[in-house]
């Protein structure tokens, strides 16, 4: 199965939408997100991805089908130091387990090689096994912290680690 990633645009504002609403129903277990009364999950400010140039937002295709996207941010979105952030890595549960996701990022890196800073809900165990995988398979070193966070809307306060790391001259599977 190949991929392609596809700069998501103003005309698929919608379709973004729909797979970002996917994307916070899944997050949702891990950060106890209600529904509003529509149905919808609240989405933020995620059509600052097709506004802003710092923010490069990429829809993920497998075999020509839509699979999920990946939101890319460079500064000033990002912590001080780092040249790129994955903001958001989501793939429909379909493609999972296909090794998608590392190529997805592979893309990603070969794209903006730099330096990066990525982030999970330390309670979203799947994502940090993803990440910590993806880092050992490509012998990417890296630091990481642990720090709590207040998220916007959300109650309480909600454990984070943040990895951070230079692509420039490694070897992407």
């Amino acid at each position: 199965m190949s991929i392609r990633l596809s700069t998501i645009s103003n005309s698929e504002l919608e379709l973004f939408s729909n797979l970002y609403n996917l994307y916070l129903y899944e997050l949702s277990s891990y950060t106890g997100e209600d529904v509003q009364e529509d149905g919808r999950f609240v989405l933020g400010n995620n059509h600052l991805y097709l506004e802003k140039q710092a923010l490069h937002p990429y829809l993920i295709s497998a075999d020509d089908r839509i699979a999920g996207f990946v939101l890319v941010c460079s500064p000033p979105y990002t912590p001080e130091g780092a040249e790129f952030s994955i903001q958001e890595l989501f793939l429909l549960k379909k493609f999972r387990g296909r090794n998608l996701a590392s190529e997805a990022v592979s893309e990603v890196f070969r794209m903006h090689p730099g330096t990066y800073h990525v982030e999970q809900l330390a309670n979203n165990q799947p994502a940090v096994r993803f990440w910590k995988r993806l880092y050992a398979d490509w012998n990417i070193r890296f630091t990481e912290l642990q720090t709590s966070i207040e998220i916007d809307g959300l109650p309480g306060e909600h454990e984070i680690l943040s990895q951070t790391f230079s692509v420039t001259g490694v070897k992407i599977q």
